[in-house]
């Protein structure tokens, strides 16, 4: 492991105690931070890095995806939510394959490294082919194998294979591989099995990913078919006993709120899918105040179209202020951490997220030289509403260059680029099928 000094850099910790050092010295010993400007003077430097006064801060963590859907970009465009999963999406992934599950990945994976972000949770299909992609490009990764509970051959798992897939890739990679349950959601799966798989997940001690309260419809629905909501059925059904992640949770009521925070419930916003499918408004004021750690999430490139957790960070901040009529909502550092460290503490991986001693070495360089920063009066309102991803100069996971003065250092992009295009093109020639059909009692 190679021992790295920073120099001459700004670095925004995230810390409790919201440190932002100038000029400042950070010293990284194989994959953990060792000291900030505190250098001891026996650490023996190997690669030594004249930063110029740019900033470095925690990498940054998209915390609900689908990161194989970079094959549905702009494939199903200016439609209402159900018939963008009847018409368009569901029809595509049922030509899905194993192969298109990996080049989707790692072309979302450059998409992701390129912008910052540095891991990511991923619900989807063929989850063991997204462990290989992250296996080898180097990212953090929580897993979770999207399952339905109706048909499971029409998904190709079972519950079982699903519970071997999680024992086998906890902790994979040198610990960079997460894995979790991935039930889809309230209204897409049966009761007795999102039972099942609250029962599995609290014996096995696994976690769970899965989707709720996105639309007003579902709950209206749910109200009428069970007389809960779809938090409040979760919960009776034990979905929320373990470190549980959902996504979205726009249409919440005050108790649905008071159970996510008894809890210890992990919630995820995705503003631009939010935006683009006119669903609503996460209430997240209203989580921040009961404790509720709230990430961000980009979903995935068939409904955001691009995982650009910058743009999320801006878009997280004007929804909300919009929405509640209040220009001081999350204000300051709260988007940077809402996507950093709270995104770390989402995934699971507790010591990431933050520029401290004796966490892990997980950072990025942005460059905040370039005219559209000028003057950076305040670096943390220049890195929220100011940084793009081409202005990410350097990711580091576990200590490990990812890319390296905009240079990829794990991922071949032009193999991946025409492998993807070539199983993309056999994908769209395949024949297709109504594989689920969605319904939230609206359509």
């Amino acid at each position: 492991m190679v021992n790295r000094l920073f120099e001459h850099a700004t670095l925004v910790t995230l810390d409790d105690e919201n440190h932002i050092y100038h000029d400042a010295s950070l010293a990284i010993a194989g994959d953990t931070i060792l000291a900030i400007n505190d250098i001891p003077p026996d650490f023996e430097v190997q690669e030594r890095i004249d930063v110029g006064g740019r900033v470095i801060m925690p990498g940054l963590y998209n915390a609900h995806t689908h990161a194989a859907m970079t094959f549905a970009r702009g494939f199903a465009e200016d439609l209402p939510l159900a018939r963008w999963f009847n018409e368009r999406i569901w029809l595509l992934e049922s030509a899905l394959s194993p192969d298109m599950v990996y080049w989707g990945t790692q072309l979302a994976a450059i998409e992701m490294i390129r912008g910052g972000i540095i891991g990511f949770a991923d619900h989807y299909f063929y989850m063991d082919r997204v462990a290989r992609a992250v296996t080898e490009n180097g990212m953090r990764a929580l897993l979770a194998w999207a399952v339905f509970g109706r048909d499971e051959s029409e998904v190709g798992i079972t519950v079982p294979e699903t519970v071997d897939f999680v024992r086998q890739t906890q902790g994979a990679a040198d610990g960079r591989l997460r894995a979790c349950l991935g039930p889809h959601s309230p209204y897409m799966c049966p009761e007795d099995f999102l039972a099942r798989t609250a029962a599995v997940a609290v014996r096995e001690d696994f976690g769970i990913h899965i989707h709720a309260a996105e639309t007003a419809g579902q709950v209206e629905n749910s109200l009428r078919l069970t007389d809960r909501t779809p938090i409040e059925l979760l919960a009776h059904l034990g979905l929320l006993e373990t470190h549980t992640l959902i996504a979205h949770a726009i249409h919440v009521n005050n108790v649905d709120l008071e159970f996510l925070s008894h809890k210890g419930v992990n919630i995820v916003q995705c503003p631009s899918t939010h935006m683009k499918y006119g669903m609503g408004v996460t209430r997240v004021p209203d989580m921040m105040v009961r404790h509720i750690n709230v990430a961000l999430g980009t979903d995935g490139a068939g409904s955001s179209t691009a995982l650009n957790l910058w743009r999320e960070m801006r878009l997280a901040v004007l929804t909300q202020r919009q929405a509640f009529a209040s220009p001081t909502l999350l204000a300051g550092d709260e988007p940077l951490r809402m996507a950093a460290r709270n995104g770390a503490q989402a995934l699971g991986f507790s010591n990431s997220g933050v520029l401290a001693p004796g966490k892990a070495a997980d950072l990025i360089v942005v460059d905040t030289t370039a005219a559209h920063f000028q003057p950076v009066h305040d670096v943390i309102a220049a890195l929220v509403w100011c940084t793009e991803p081409a202005d990410v100069q350097d990711v580091m996971v576990a200590g490990k260059w990812l890319m390296r003065n905009r240079k990829l250092l794990t991922i071949d992009e032009a193999q991946v680029r025409r492998r993807f295009g070539d199983v993309l093109a056999t994908m769209m020639k395949s024949p297709h099928r109504q594989f689920q059909t969605y319904d939230d009692g609206k359509s």
